[in-house]
Order: structure tokens, then C-alpha cells, then sequence
């Protein structure tokens, strides 16, 4: 380890291995890896080896059903896998939900665990976003190439191979469903009637997968006032999306929140940069002045 490396703070150390993860390519971004470096804001004790291993088991236990050579493969891709996929489906769904009670805690959703995959792990409940993570990484593992669906309020699954297409719905237990069935549920969720959108389909990058648990955690925790852990997140995606205008202003002000004021004069600055013609740019500004005043009184 190097000398430089050693003296940052867990934290640091957390931010510098994900920004890690995020230069390589989405397909080559170890999903889990990263899901489990976000979780360790919250829980710095999480030894991201031991969590891997357990969805290895889980893989396993699916290729133990499908009487499969229990060696992982090193990567499932999207060409025919070593059984019919409905087959492959339903010995997930077997060990993943019948088995081990994954289930959708809909009765606390919001609570920010739900969002962490070790917690998602411990205690076999979480979000559409985490079930969904949960259900693709073990598939893969276990030889069977699925993709994340950003469905509208709802994040699901989906299997295709050749003519056959399976929507499935982690957060009910691996539901299996059509097309039409999941624009029914947009709408139930949405209690409103909403125009089909076909990009809804389209399948989410790694990259998006991670942003969507992320965005989770900071509505979570804006909702609660909870300024500390939210700029935790915050870095995560600014790292994430390091040109993204609008979080850089969103982590100014949580830094101006927190008095931390030259951070936030270095991310709003790097805001007007970023959106010069921005509609709130003259507000901006005023921010801008305030704190240079507020700095300038400390001196």
C-alpha cells in the first residue's frame, strides 16, 4: 500500500476504490463490488469478499438444482445458456425467494437499508433496485445473462433469448411478467394513466443501476435532514457523474449547509462553469458572494 493511500481516512479510501471501479468499462464494473462500496458508508465493517461468496453459494445451489457442474462460470453472457432459460428462471426463483425469503419490505421502504446490498443480504429484504441486483448477480453466477429494466417507480428484470422475452419482478418474489403486464403495474404505481414510453425497455447500464441506489439514498436521507451521510452519497455521484452540473450545485449547498465553505465555493464555482447560462445562475452568484464574505470574516 502505498504511503499516500494509508493516510486517508475509511472514507477516502472508500471514494478512491470506487472511483477505481467506475474507470473501467460499465460491462467490466464489478456490480456487486461497487453496491458493497457504497454500503460501506454506513457500515465501514463490511467485508466485501464475504458477501460475493454468498451469492457464489446461492449460484451454486442454482446449478445444484439444474444438475449443473457446480464451477461458476466466469461470466454469463447473452448466447444460449446451458439449460432452457424458463428452467434456469425457476430454479432462481426457487433458491432466491422460496428458499431464503428474499421478499420486497414494502412496510418499511424508505428505510435506508433497503438500499444497502449487505443489509439486502443480511436480512433478505430490500427495494426493486436491490432485489433486482441481487436476482441479476446470482443468475449470472450461476450462467444465465440478465439485464437491469428502469421501469418508471419500479426496477425489474428481464431475460431475453432468440423469440422469448421474461419481465421478472424481484421485489414480488420473481413474478413472472409480459410486457403489457408491467405498464399495468407502472400505472398502478402511478395511480395515473401514463403514455408508453418504449426507451422503458431499454436495458440500464451498471453505471445507471448504481446512480438509481444512490439517488435513493440521498432522497432518503434529504428527506431526514441527515446532511452528513447525504454528502457521503453525494461524492459517490459526483464520482459517478463527474459533469453533472446539477450535482455539483445539489453538493455545494449541502457543504454550505454544513459551513464547509471552501468546498462549497469550489463546487459552485465548478457549477457556473458547467451551466453557464444555467436559470439559476444569478442565485448562484449570490451564494458565491455570501460565502466569500463568510470566509472572509474568518480570516
Amino acid at each position: 500500500m502505498s504511503e499516500r493511500f494509508s493516510r486517508e481516512s475509511p472514507q477516502k479510501r472508500i471514494y478512491t476504490a470506487f472511483a477505481s471501479l467506475l474507470a473501467q468499462e460499465d460491462a467490466a464494473i464489478d456490480l456487486v463490488g461497487a453496491a458493497l462500496l457504497i454500503a460501506k458508508l454506513a457500515y465501514p465493517e463490511v467485508d466485501i469478499a464475504c458477501y460475493q461468496s454468498q451469492l457464489d453459494a446461492l449460484a451454486r445451489r442454482v446449478r445444484g438444482i439444474l444438475g449443473l457442474s457446480p464451477t461458476l462460470p466466469l461470466n454469463a453472457m447473452p448466447t444460449s445458456p446451458e439449460r432452457e432459460p424458463h428452467e434456469f428462471l425457476q430454479a432462481l426463483n426457487q433458491v432466491i425467494f422460496a428458499e431464503e425469503g428474499f421478499c420486497g419490505n414494502s412496510g418499511d421502504y424508505n428505510n435506508p437499508d433497503n438500499s444497502y446490498l449487505n443489509k439486502v443480504l443480511d436480512n433478505r429484504a430490500g427495494i426493486p433496485i436491490t432485489l433486482s441486483l441481487v436476482y441479476i448477480e446470482v443468475a449470472r453466477r450461476a450462467g444465465l445473462f440478465i439485464e437491469g429494466i428502469g421501469l418508471p417507480y419500479h426496477f425489474i428484470a428481464r431475460c431475453q433469448y432468440g423469440e422469448e422475452t421474461y419481465y421478472i419482478d424481484a421485489f414480488h418474489q420473481g413474478h413472472l411478467l409480459s410486457e403489457q403486464e408491467c405498464i399495468e403495474l407502472v400505472r398502478r404505481i402511478a395511480h395515473r394513466p401514463l403514455k408508453l414510453h418504449h426507451h422503458w425497455f431499454e436495458p440500464v447500464p451498471r453505471k445507471q443501476m448504481l446512480g438509481r441506489i444512490l439517488n435513493n439514498l440521498k432522497r432518503i436521507y434529504l428527506e431526514r435532514d441527515a446532511y452528513e451521510p447525504a454528502l457521503a452519497i453525494y461524492e459517490l455521484m459526483v464520482l459517478l457523474h463527474p459533469q453533472s452540473a446539477v450535482h455539483r450545485r445539489e453538493r455545494g449547498l449541502l457543504h454550505l449547509q454544513l459551513k464547509h465553505y471552501g468546498r462549497a465555493l469550489h463546487d459552485l464555482m465548478a457549477y457556473r462553469e458547467l451551466a453557464p447560462e444555467a436559470k439559476d445562475r444569478y442565485e448562484v452568484l449570490n451564494y458565491i458572494k455570501m460565502i466569500r464574505q463568510a470566509i472572509a470574516m474568518m480570516n
